[in-house]
């Protein structure tokens, strides 16, 4: 298991889990980030910025770094 910050750009894997509090996970969600999606990360910008992310039959996404911290996944 390893992180959306983790997983190369380009590469498609499976949310497993989401960390964090009530409020962070509600905010996934509510993005389409839950346990049992498709994500593949389009590209993470240097220095502490944005991380892009498609949500498979879904639509494309910008998280924080933290947010995307939290954020397990499996291939």
């Amino acid at each position: 298991m390893f992180t959306l910050l983790d997983l190369p750009a380009g590469e498609i894997a499976e949310v497993v889990a989401i960390g964090g509090g009530w409020g962070v996970q509600r905010n996934l969600a509510a993005l389409g980030l839950v346990p049992g999606r498709k994500v593949r990360k389009i590209t993470a910008q240097p220095i502490g910025g944005p991380v892009l992310v498609e949500i498979v039959g879904g639509g494309k996404v910008a998280i924080g770094r933290g947010m995307a911290a939290k954020v397990f996944l499996r291939k």
